[in-house]
């Protein structure tokens, strides 16, 4: 019973964190990833939502090596 407990613990966990961090990829991460992102209706937004939210680790690698690119590209 412990196992399958520290199990759905983890799986909350990772949704909660999931959760977070689709709000603000939606919000801005989205538009850094993809340069037509910005132009996103809110309803597009909303699908993107729920794949974000599952997809973050993935996402978020992504985000972090594009915001890295970025600043060594802007500052030689």
């Amino acid at each position: 019973m412990d196992v399958i407990q520290l199990f759905v613990s983890t799986f909350y966990l990772y949704l909660l964190i999931g959760t977070v961090f689709a709000v603000f990829f939606v919000w801005r991460g989205a538009a850094l990833l993809d340069d037509t992102a910005h132009e996103l209706s809110w309803k597009m937004r909303a699908l993107l939502f729920p794949g974000s939210m599952l997809l973050w680790p993935v996402l978020l690698r992504k985000w972090i090596l594009t915001a890295r690119n970025t600043v060594t590209k802007d500052h030689p």
